[in-house]
């Protein structure tokens, strides 16, 4: 079992601040390059990255959550100032990310590998 994950997000430059949560993922994370997304009714792909407090882009990591809300889904995280999305409509912010848990709004990088640095380098930090 994967230890819990603690998200919170201090004031920033990149996204809204948000309280913390915890989240107990079902399997390691792996890295995101690519979420399909609804945004102003449109569904798009997306390029996603995290941020750092410095405001230096990170992996966006992924890890299959069951949520009360939603079932079944991944939970997208970053660094300490959120994800960064890069959309043709735009680039914009977000603190973390639900999507659904069959994995079809999620591109995987095709090296799953996750150095100790880059895990690290997250927001959402185990307990």
């Amino acid at each position: 079992m994967e230890p819990p994950l603690f998200i919170q997000i201090d004031e920033n430059p990149n996204c809204a601040a948000m309280d913390g949560l915890v989240f107990q993922p079902k399997a390691p994370p792996r890295k995101v390059k690519r979420v399909r997304i609804s945004r102003d009714g449109v569904a798009q792909w997306c390029g996603i990255s995290g941020v750092t407090g410095t405001g230096v882009p990170c992996p966006a990591l992924a890890s299959p959550i069951d949520d009360s809300g939603d079932g079944a889904c991944y939970l997208v995280s970053g660094g300490a100032w959120g994800l960064r999305l890069t959309c043709e409509t735009g680039n914009f912010g977000e603190s973390y990310l639900l999507l659904g848990g069959d994995g079809a709004d999620l591109e995987f990088d095709s090296n799953p590998t996750d150095t100790a640095d880059e895990v690290s380098s997250r927001s959402s930090a185990p307990l």
